[in-house]
This record gives structure tokens, sequence and C-alpha cells, in this order.
């Protein structure tokens, strides 16, 4: 087996181990780490008509919706 197989093994096994929640929040951050390679790589999501050579950052938007989920996960709690 090659290090990468061997490594995806090795996460997996990990991650039979966490909770739901647990394993949203890696898997947000595999989205992350997907997006950030895109953006490294240039694959920028084209904007039209209006917005159209603007460039616009929506990487707060990730930090909003980890916010609103941890008070979701707050209020469901108590």
């Amino acid at each position: 087996m090659n290090k990468a197989a061997l490594k995806k093994h090795e996460i997996y096994n990990k991650l039979t181990e966490l909770t739901e929640q647990e394993l949203g929040s890696v898997a947000d951050y595999v989205d992350f780490m997907r997006h950030k390679k895109q953006i490294e790589e240039g694959k920028n999501i084209r904007l039209e008509g209006i917005l159209k050579g603007y460039h616009i950052d929506f990487s707060y938007l990730k930090e909003l919706k980890e916010k609103i989920r941890k008070h979701m996960d707050e209020e469901s709690a108590g």
C-alpha cells in the first residue's frame, strides 16, 4: 500500500470514533481544504452579470455558518 492509502485508512479508523457533530466539523474542514486548493489553483467562481469583474470574498460566510451552528447547538442543548 502507498502512503496516501495508509493515511486514508488511519483517518477512517479515527473517524469511526467521532460523534455526529464532530464528523460535521471534519466535513467542514475538508470542504475548506478543497476550497482553499481550488483558490490556489485559480479555480475561482466566475461572476456574471452586474458582479462581473468584481472580486468578492465569501470567506466570512464560513465563520458565520460556524457561529450559527454553535448557537443552534447551544439552544438545543439547554
